[in-house]
């Protein structure tokens, strides 16, 4: 049963991460097309700035959760790199209680309301010309906070395993 759930978190999380390394192509597309149209034609178009910004927002909204799951995200480890396996196990679990399930239930409650009332309010893009429904955009804040959940409960379900386990 831990299995399958673990199996059904793993997935979910390296899925974000697959869509969120896609984006950076279509990222690298837009900026390019942006940057042609600009500078040989003369042409720049409002929603498309938007829409390059809101696919570099993607891009790190949807990678957040597969760098922590890889355990790649940035840290100062200036002690951290030689400590043992067993010592970074529990660094691990004291910062993922102390910071990252704080962090998660703000974000979450926050990236709600915020998407909420941005839907409710029909917003758009404040320049003429940008996107409309920027809600859409609002709701992978939300969207994060989810994805953090779901990799906190793939980190403490494996840790705590394992530590049954062994």
């Amino acid at each position: 049963m831990i299995n399958k759930i673990l199996n059904v978190l793993d997935k979910i999380i390296e899925v974000t991460g697959k869509v969120s390394s896609l984006l950076i192509i279509v990222l690298i597309a837009l900026i390019s097309i942006s940057v042609f149209l600009r500078y040989v034609f003369s042409v720049g178009f409002v929603w498309l700035q938007d829409l390059y910004i809101w696919i570099h927002s993607l891009f790190i909204l949807l990678g957040i959760g597969y760098t922590l799951k890889k355990d790649e995200h940035v840290r100062i480890d200036i002690l951290y790199r030689s400590l043992s396996k067993r010592m970074k196990r529990h660094i691990n679990i004291f910062g993922y209680f102390l910071f990252c399930i704080p962090f998660t239930f703000c974000l979450t409650s926050s990236g709600f309301d915020y998407f909420l009332r941005s839907y409710l309010l029909s917003e758009n893009s404040k320049e003429t010309g940008g996107l409309p429904n920027i809600y859409i955009l609002k709701f992978f804040i939300f969207f994060l906070g989810i994805i953090f959940i779901l990799e906190i409960f793939r980190f403490l379900i494996t840790v705590f395993n394992k530590n049954g386990n062994s």
